[in-house]
């Protein structure tokens, strides 16, 4: 119980949450709902690439393989989170620009197709340093490789703006069109919804590193009984 707590204050969180969309934060119409996960998944995403690039600067800067873990597990969850981002992303497409026609994704929509490179490239990196055995040299070429894929964080942010593009904003001014108009109450609920999901994340990433802690104490455990022999 005391090493979930993480998890149970999130899902808590959640579901209170929840509540506040469906009875509090209400939208003319039913599809906003998924712009709150959206959102959320999007920021987080963004966290968890940020954060692996810190980890592996740390890595290449210290050679200590716990930063290595931590740039790995940073990159799963961004992984995890950017493929959420891209999920309700076409969903809420599909509602506004395609009219429910199963019009799911626009490559000219420039912070669709940036998103997607995002959630490429990330993923492109686990299954590279799967290809590596030797522990060291992988967390080296790892920690390098996500050094070198960290413009595309810049990019997909900074996409809807440098761009033409369908992506609404936020905005306060309810006359603005083409954008989303939130009250102090919806945007309350939006970060409440971060928080929760933030939360989430470090529960996550901490049972990560327990999970990388117990295969490698299990692989030493293994050659030992190798050697053994």
């Amino acid at each position: 119980m005391k090493s979930n707590y993480l998890l149970i204050l999130s899902i808590s969180m959640l579901i209170i949450n929840l509540f506040f969309i469906l009875f509090l934060a209400t939208f003319e119409r039913v599809v906003y709902i998924i712009f709150f996960y959206h959102v959320s998944s999007a920021w987080l995403s963004y966290f968890s690439f940020g954060l692996s690039l810190i980890y592996h600067l740390l890595y290449l800067k210290h050679r200590e393989i716990k930063w290595s873990r931590l740039g790995k597990n940073s990159v799963i969850l961004g992984v995890i989170f950017s493929a959420v981002t891209l999920i309700t992303g076409s969903l809420w497409f599909n509602a506004t620009s395609g009219g429910y026609n199963n019009i799911f994704w626009s490559w000219g929509e420039p912070r669709q197709t940036t998103t997607l490179v995002l959630f490429l490239s990330y993923l492109s990196y686990l299954f590279f340093g799967e290809m590596i055995e030797e522990r060291d040299q992988r967390a080296k070429l790892s920690s390098i490789l996500g050094i070198v894929l960290f413009p595309t964080i810049p990019l997909s942010f900074f996409s809807a703006i440098l761009f033409s593009s369908l992506h609404p904003f936020i905005t306060p001014n309810s006359g603005q069109s083409g954008h989303i108009y939130w009250d102090p109450l919806k945007i309350f609920v939006l970060f409440f919804n971060l928080i929760a999901m933030t939360i989430l994340f470090i529960y996550l990433i901490r049972e990560l590193g327990e999970l990388d802690i117990a295969k490698e104490n299990l692989n030493r455990i293994i050659q030992k009984k190798l050697e053994e022999e």
